[in-house]
């Protein structure tokens, strides 16, 4: 089955996409994302301290 997804309402694409996902692996995706940000953030932080991030 195909659709234009510019036809649709957001809300609607957003249930098609929730109805086709498993929830779990989503989840466990979410959390690797935020996990991955998060040691982004800190290596960055990390980073600008020790001068890395200065411009000359």
């Amino acid at each position: 089955m195909q659709w234009e997804v510019e036809a649709l309402e957001p809300d609607e694409l957003q249930r098609l996409v929730l109805a086709a996902v498993d929830r779990d692996v989503l989840a466990r995706q979410v959390a690797r994302e935020e996990a991955q940000r998060r040691a982004l953030a800190a290596f960055s932080n990390g980073w600008d301290a020790a001068g890395g991030g200065a411009r000359s």
